[in-house]
This record gives C-alpha cells, sequence and structure tokens, in this order.
C-alpha cells in the first residue's frame, strides 16, 4: 500500500496558522514608488533576515541585492542567523500581493507575515493566506483547512472553495474564469514581481524580466537544454514568416530538439540566435521528451516516483486531455510502506514528525506510526505542526 508523505506547500504552511477569521475588507495596500531592480531569481517566500534589519524574500534575492550593492561601493548585508536584528519586521518595499482570507490584499507575503507578528504580540488572531495574488473581491466562507489546489491561471489556492470564490470574484468583474486545474502544486507557477524590465534570452524570448527567465530556466531542471543567459536584444526579434502549422523538429546536437511550426520558423531561428547548426532532424513534431539521468526524484500526484521534474512533465506530455495532469506532491521519493492510510483525512494540517518527514495531518502521522512502532518497534511522535524545517 502506499503512503503519500505531503509536503507541498511547505512555504504556504509557515504563514496558514490557526485563526479566527476577521470580518471581510479591503487592505489599505498601496504599491511601492519605487522598487529594487529585479533580480534573476524566483521570489518564492523564503525569508531571510539580513543584519540591515531587513526581511529578504529569500537567499538568492539578497545574494543579488548584495552584487548590486557592491557595484555601487557598498558594504554587503550578511545573514542574521538567529533572527535578532529583524524584530522590528522591515520588508523589502517589492510588490508581490497575497490575499488572506479575510478578503484583504497585502504588498507581500512579509507583510502579512508581519501582520500576524503584530497580531501575536497583541493577542489578537492570526489570518490565513488564500493565495499569492490580489484579491479578486469580499471573501466567502470557506474552510481554514489548506488542501493546496491550482486553478487554471497557475496560481494556487489554499482550497477549492477558495479557487471557487475567486472564480466567482473574477467573473463578477468580468475577468477570465478560474477553474480547477490539479490537485496540488503549480508546475508552470512563478512568482515574480509584476515590473516591466525586458531581457532578451538565449533561446530568443523575450521576458518580462530577469525573474521570468530564472522561472523558465527551473522549467527547464533536468532537461537536456543549458539555461537560458541574457542575449542582445536583435536574438529575440521577431520572424516574418507564413502563418501556416507544417511542423519540423529541429536541433544543434547540442539543445534538446525542438518542434517548429514550419521551416522558415527553424531558419530565422537559426539566423537570429547565431546558430548555424541548427537544423531539421525529422519532419513533424517531435516525438519524445528529452530530460537528463540526474536523480533528483520527485513524488507525483499519482503516486509515482519521477527520477527528475523533467520526467514528471514529460509524463503529462504523454496523458490524454481528458486526464488531470500529474502534478507534484513533494520533493523525493514517494514514500512506501507495509500499511494502509487509504481511508485517513485528505485535509491538509501538516505535522513533522519525530522522524523528520512532514505527514499530511495527525490522523497520517499516527496511522505511519502505528505501522513504524509493528515493522521497527519505534513509534513516530508528532514534533510541531506544521511543515518540518528543512
Amino acid at each position: 500500500m502506499y503512503v503519500i508523505i505531503v509536503t507541498i506547500a511547505a512555504s504556504l504552511a509557515l504563514t496558514l496558522l490557526h485563526a479566527a477569521l476577521a470580518s471581510c475588507g479591503d487592505f489599505d495596500v498601496k504599491r511601492p514608488a519605487v522598487q529594487p531592480a529585479v533580480c534573476a531569481c524566483e521570489y518564492n517566500y523564503e525569508p531571510v533576515c539580513g543584519d540591515d534589519g531587513v526581511t529578504y524574500i529569500n537567499k538568492c534575492v539578497l545574494e543579488c541585492y548584495n552584487a548590486n550593492a557592491a557595484k555601487k561601493g557598498k558594504p554587503p548585508v550578511a545573514v542574521c542567523e538567529d533572527g535578532s536584528t529583524c524584530t522590528d519586521c522591515v520588508c523589502q518595499p517589492i510588490y508581490l500581493p497575497v490575499c488572506s482570507v479575510d478578503g484583504k490584499t497585502y504588498p507581500n507575503e512579509c507583510e502579512l507575515s508581519c501582520e500576524n507578528y503584530r497580531r501575536l504580540k497583541s493577542d489578537k488572531p492570526l489570518v490565513y493566506l488564500a493565495y499569492r495574488a490580489e484579491c479578486l473581491g469580499p471573501c466567502c466562507d470557506c474552510s481554514t483547512v489548506a488542501s493546496p489546489v491550482c486553478g487554471c491561471d497557475d496560481v494556487l489556492y489554499r482550497n477549492l472553495c477558495e479557487l471557487e470564490c475567486a472564480n466567482k470574484n473574477a467573473l463578477a468583474q468580468g475577468l477570465p474564469a478560474i477553474e480547477f486545474q490539479n490537485a496540488g502544486a503549480c508546475l508552470e507557477g512563478c512568482q515574480c514581481p509584476d515590473v516591466k524590465a525586458p531581457v532578451c534570452g538565449t533561446d530568443g524570448v523575450e521576458y518580462a524580466n530577469l525573474c521570468q527567465m530564472a522561472c523558465q530556466n527551473r522549467k527547464k531542471t533536468c532537461s537536456l537544454s543549458p539555461p537560458i543567459k541574457p542575449a542582445p536584444k536583435d536574438v529575440c526579434l521577431p520572424c516574418v514568416c507564413p502563418a501556416k502549422y507544417d511542423p519540423v523538429c529541429g536541433s544543434d546536437r547540442e539543445n534538446e530538439p525542438r518542434t517548429f511550426p514550419n521551416m522558415c520558423e527553424l531558419n530565422c531561428e537559426a539566423k537570429r540566435t547565431r546558430n548555424p547548426e541548427l537544423m531539421v532532424i525529422g519532419f513533424g513534431a517531435c516525438p519524445n521528451c528529452y530530460c537528463t539521468n540526474e536523480y533528483i526524484p520527485v513524488c507525483g500526484t499519482d503516486c509515482k516516483t519521477y527520477r527528475n521534474e523533467c520526467e514528471l512533465r514529460c509524463a503529462n506530455d504523454c496523458r490524454s486531455k481528458q486526464d488531470d495532469p500529474i502534478s507534484m506532491f513533494h520533493y523525493g521519493a514517494c514514500v512506501v510502506m507495509d500499511c494502509d492510510c487509504r481511508e485517513c483525512s485528505r485535509e491538509y494540517q501538516p505535522v513533522c514528525g519525530s522522524d523528520g518527514v512532514t505527514y499530511w495531518n495527525l490522523e497520517w502521522l499516527n496511522c505511519n506510526s502505528g505501522c513504524s512502532k509493528k515493522n521497527y518497534g519505534k513509534p513516530i511522535m508528532m514534533v510541531s505542526k506544521g511543515a518540518c524545517r528543512v
């Protein structure tokens, strides 16, 4: 029997604390007048405390800040491991809006965390994160249980009710519908500032900013293509080709084969990227996915372990359009134990076990504890609520 130890949305769980719902309303959120230059990082909230008293979005963003500061002759900011310099809760002026379950928009996840920090000090109820985008309208009477789902807008929602609430508000404003896409993580989702700082990539694509380029590189993890890097602007000049679909498969013997709409598009790509080695290797669309043999296992929502994220993505390419796409439950191989916990609750209220594993909820931990005690003579105890910190 399979027991999937799910750790998706572990960072989500850090801010989704138990709380009573406050009344619905709008938060007076303002976009910062001046934002820092966009870094070649994804802006996932994995906070790092700097010795300057500022809480940085993540380590990559801090390193980027230091690189830019060095160019201006400023001293670097070191990481304050114990967080003692960040007690005043000062966030970077970056607009990455998040919506709480009470219908309030915060400028970024750090500001939401700071709001909860202030509430803790004043013994007020905490607030939950509903999704990482501006609130689309008033809140709904949804459960606070975190059972993440991905919408067709590639935004991760706390649960299906929050997605349906956002969809209702979107439709009321005449915006496109937000439909359920899959349970678990959004494979195509990106956390990037909405700042226009166009950069041309070596793949011939113009990205809105360096963060978007970094996000595309993450999606190509373990593929045969090298990382995308900034390139001269003329590499991204549009091709003037007929709008007909007569696909050809092309390769330069270095990057993974790629499907082009027609021969003209391939020849144009070879010219603008200054790559004379790019040529046709087959007529029609390229038939297969191309991944490296790197073993960086991930556990899919189909209860299968994939060699790496690239192979999981390829598995989706082979599925029919009627099937729900496979997403990622967590990094690492799916955990298989000789016990049956299938009847346990599927509500996502993560707890950390004494074995260092994050369990879906306390019921799943207790079930696995019984199996562990039976098979190995050692029970699993709950160390803390929330996901285990790596």
